[in-house]
C-alpha cells in the first residue's frame, strides 16, 4: 500500500490519527475522536502535549522520549496498531512522510529520513513483539 503524510491535515483518517497532534487533527475534522495519552502516570490531551511537556532539546533524548510517548499512544489506542499492521507494517511507515510546513524541522521528512516516521517505526516495532 502507497504511503501516506502524516500530519494533522491528512484527510486520510490513519494520517491524521498517528500524528501526535490529535487535538488539533480535531479540530480540522480529520478524526472524529479524541486520542489522549497517559503518559509517566499523567493524562495528556494528546501525543504532542505529552512531548512538549516531556522534551529537552537534545536530539537523541528527544527521540527517545517521542518513542515512549508514541508506544503509550499505541498501546492506549490499539485501532492505531491495527491501522499500521493492515497497511503493510514497518513497510508501509517506511513509505509515509511527515511534512507539516515547519522550516528546518528536525522531524519532517519522508521515510526513514523522518525523525517522526522513526519514532513511529521504534514505537510500532516495540508495541508488536
Amino acid at each position: 500500500m502507497e504511503g501516506i503524510n502524516i500530519w494533522s491535515g491528512s484527510d486520510i483518517g490513519i494520517g491524521a490519527g498517528l500524528t501526535n497532534c490529535t487535538e488539533l487533527a480535531f479540530r480540522k475534522n480529520k478524526i472524529k475522536n479524541y486520542y489522549p495519552v497517559i503518559f509517566k502516570n499523567v493524562t495528556f490531551a494528546d501525543a504532542e502535549s505529552a512531548y512538549q511537556k516531556h522534551k529537552n532539546g537534545e536530539l537523541q533524548q528527544d527521540i527517545e522520549t517521542m518513542t515512549e510517548i508514541i508506544v503509550c499512544k499505541l498501546q492506549q489506542h490499539p485501532r492505531f496498531i491495527e491501522g499500521i499492521t493492515q497497511r503493510g507494517g514497518i513497510e508501509w511507515l517506511k513509505r509515509c512522510r511527515h511534512i507539516v510546513g515547519v522550516r528546518n524541522s528536525r522531524w519532517e521528512g519522508y521515510g526513514l529520513e523522518s525523525n517522526f516516521i522513526l519514532c513511529l517505526i521504534f514505537a510500532y516495532q516495540l508495541c508488536s513483539e
